[in-house]
């Protein structure tokens, strides 16, 4: 099965998502949380750090394992901080855990917010447990 790692990154209770390139053959058009495939001898962790920067050309401060989603990929969730705005010719933006759900988003990813919501309310920003 195929790993792959999402960061997920929250400011003044608004969840940071990019934008697929519309011309890319997986999965075109659709938001998600930066992230991306594990490479061979890769922690999840490693991983992260490395499509964050490919990304959104940002470094990550802190990271702390979250949930493990299985559907098509094993997808390892992290809650992340990282300093400054994003620098990628991607779209991007800030949105609210219902306003994610009325995007066009990949499967696991619906699973991982409907996990944000479970928890009450809007959640706020930092590191807190994400289940």
């Amino acid at each position: 099965m195929k790993e792959v790692v999402v960061g997920l990154l929250c400011r003044g209770g608004r969840w940071f998502l990019q934008r697929r390139d519309p011309g890319n053959p997986v999965m075109p058009g659709l938001w998600e949380f930066p992230g991306g495939k594990m490479e061979s001898g890769e922690t999840p962790g490693q991983a992260l750090r490395r499509e964050w920067r490919e990304e959104t050309g940002t470094e990550l401060r802190r990271l702390e394992a979250g949930p493990v989603l299985e559907g098509s990929v094993r997808l390892h969730a992290f809650a992340v901080e990282a300093d400054g705005a994003p620098r990628t010719g991607l779209a991007w933006g800030w949105f609210r855990a219902e306003e994610i759900l009325r995007l066009p988003i990949p499967s696991l990813n619906v699973a991982l917010v409907e996990k944000l919501k479970a928890r009450g309310g809007e959640p706020g920003c930092g590191l807190e447990p994400l289940i």
